[in-house]
Parts: C-alpha cells; structure tokens; sequence
C-alpha cells in the first residue's frame, strides 16, 4: 500500500515538475514550490502513522522547522553557486563558500535537533524516526525526478 502511495506521489510531482517546465499552467515557481511543500507535509504525516490530534501541531511545527533550515542555508547556497558560475574565482571567494557551507551545515543541523525536541512532546521516537526516514524517501524520489525529466530534457 505504501508503496502505491510511493508511486502515486512520484507521479503527481513528477507531472507538477513536467509542468512547470513546461509552464503550460500558468503556475509560479513560488506556487509549485508550495504544493509541493504541502504534498511533503500529507506524504510525511501519513508515514509517520499520526493521529488526528498530532497532525495539525505536526503539520505547523514542521513548516516552522522547514523555513528556519531554509533560511540558514539560503546564503551557503547563494555563495555555492556563486562560485560555481565565476570562473575567475579566487581561493578567498572558494574559502568563503566552504565557510559559509560548513556553518550553514552546523546550523542545520542545530536546528534539527533543536525541533526534534520539540516534536518529541506530542510524537513518540518511532514516529519521529520514521519521520526521518520519510525525509530521506522523499528526498530520493525528488532527486530521482530531477535526473529523470533533466535527461529527458535534453534528448528534446
């Protein structure tokens, strides 16, 4: 059954993903981006097993973590791809970006622990495990699709 689920949100984001490109929708990078953040959320409730009584906390807890992680590695990843596209980068400019990249990690990091606290007053260790694991999933699955609709792309 999981497993049917799995395949059904692969295709749904997949399709949201082939449109996007496409844009024959109309829809935003901004407004994909959130359906995609609220697929995540059902997809990663429905995984950890929660009750009617944990989903919305979870649900709400969940979006805060998610944008203070994002917030934290906005600069690493600005800075990344920074030097990425400078070919005449210098070792200061690559020193920065590692820096930057190191101490946004750590914060992460940080702040993952920091909600894993948090989640654990109302979600038990099996479900705040799980969680983990349905991250790492989903994660995959999005990056599969990315290889996936990028070679396509290219054989077009």
């Amino acid at each position: 059954m999981i497993r049917y689920l799995l395949l059904s949100l692969i295709l749904i984001v997949g399709a949201a993903f082939s449109a996007s490109a496409q844009n024959s929708d109309g829809k935003s990078r901004e407004q994909m981006m959130k359906e995609i953040r609220e697929f995540k959320l059902k997809f990663l409730a429905q995984e950890i097993d929660l009750k009617e009584d944990q989903k919305a906390r979870f649900i709400e807890l969940y979006s805060e973590m998610s944008d203070k992680r994002a917030e934290c590695m906005k600069d690493a990843l600005r800075m990344e791809r920074s030097v990425k596209k400078n070919a005449d980068a210098t070792e200061a400019d690559y020193q920065k970006a590692t820096d930057a990249m190191t101490k946004a990690k750590a914060e992460d990091a940080a702040i993952e622990k920091a909600y894993d606290d948090k989640f654990a007053q109302f979600l038990s260790q099996k479900q705040i495990y799980k969680m983990k694991e349905a991250e790492n999933e989903f994660r995959k699955k999005m990056s599969e699709m990315r290889h996936r609709n990028a070679k396509s792309g290219k054989k077009r």
